[in-house]
């Protein structure tokens, strides 16, 4: 189960970082051809202002993505930390397994001694009403 719970978030980043890196290059050919239709405006920013812009966001982006590949390590790690504990329970559970099947043993015992006990008496007084 470690192994494929360790697949499952390696698909999940490298599935993160796919999504990211198509994010920041539609972010570009957004901005390129954003940019290159309103320059005849009046009132837009100027090419370098649109540059800076774009910078910005991809600079927002690969914080973004930073923070989501740290999430992942953090989900890494508690999956590990759920399988020792699930392995730790595991144990507990083949060490009551053992201790009722333990108890099952005295208790055959203790029911043989009994029925021992019992034949005993009633041996002895069915020979003490013979006399």
């Amino acid at each position: 189960m470690r192994d494929e719970t360790r697949r499952k978030i390696d698909k999940a980043v490298k599935i993160s970082l796919i999504i990211a890196g198509i994010l920041l290059i539609a972010n570009d050919i957004y901005w390129r051809l954003h940019g290159a239709s309103t320059r005849t405006g009046a009132d837009n920013n100027s090419p370098a202002q649109q540059v800076n812009r774009a910078a910005e966001l991809n600079q927002q982006a690969g914080a973004a993505v930073k923070s989501a590949a740290g999430a992942v390590e953090r989900a890494e790690q508690r999956a590990e930390s759920a399988a020792a504990a699930n392995q730790s329970a595991q144990a507990g559970v083949n060490d009551c397994k053992k201790l009722v099947d333990e108890l099952r043993q005295d208790n055959r015992r203790a029911k043989h001694f009994i029925d021992e006990l019992i034949r005993g008496t009633q041996t002895g007084a069915a020979q003490d009403a013979a006399h």
